[in-house]
């Protein structure tokens, strides 16, 4: 029950008995990469909504577009490199069965590994679905150690505080369901917290490049 009223709050949070409409944020990018990209025209929108009180981060992905056996994911780097980064992946099977994934990239350009809470906070994944051409996963951050000893030249555990350099992909997933090559990723110079409401939108074929994201107020 407590999921579910958290869950409420991705949309609107209460404030003085009032809604408080998440901010409207909202940066776009190109993806690059040397090979033809498994997919094209995808859209991928992630919302999230932080919980203050009980510290927990609600998070929406909707992509549109992806077909089936592929991915979409959203990295959060603390560079501007390609590796080092915690990752989300939400995939959509051939038999259109959705399920979204915490990875972490451990640096250069290293294939993404599974992760778990040792890596910054509880990742509870949401019911996700497949409805009418569009791909919704859903999950939670929550139970952060608010003492992150920093660790140089290394991934650092997840910390709501902590400022990230997103990053988006599309790829696919082979038979068994792992991820294999993408069409490339492109760390933003822009840093975005999950502490505070975010909105951020990638548009695969976009002509405006993402140049920055401001931080709710």
């Amino acid at each position: 029950m407590k999921f579910f009223n958290a869950f409420l709050l991705i949309f609107f949070s209460f404030a003085g008995g009032k809604i408080v409409l998440l901010d409207d944020t909202v940066a776009s990018t190109n993806i690059v990469g040397d090979s033809p990209p498994p997919a094209y025209n995808v859209t991928i929108n992630v919302i999230w909504a932080f919980s203050i009180g009980i510290n927990i981060t609600n998070v929406v992905m909707t992509i549109n577009n992806l077909k089936s056996s592929e991915y979409a994911a959203m990295g959060l780097g603390q560079n501007q490199s390609m590796g080092e980064a915690h990752v989300f992946m939400c995939k959509r099977f051939a038999n259109d069965t959705i399920a979204i994934e915490r990875y972490v990239n451990p640096k250069d350009h290293h294939h993404p590994v599974p992760a778990g809470s040792e890596q910054g906070g509880v990742f509870t994944p949401l019911p996700s679905k497949f409805t009418d051409g569009i791909v919704t996963c859903q999950f939670v951050l929550s139970n952060f150690d608010l003492q992150i000893v920093e660790q140089p030249n290394k991934l650092r555990p997840l910390s709501q505080s902590g400022k990230y350099h997103p990053i988006f992909a599309v790829g696919l997933v082979n038979s068994t369901g792992d991820p294999q090559y993408h069409d490339g990723r492109e760390p933003q110079s822009a840093l975005v917290q999950l502490n505070q409401n975010q909105n951020l939108i990638f548009h695969q074929n976009s002509s405006k490049l993402f140049n920055e994201i401001n931080p709710s107020s």
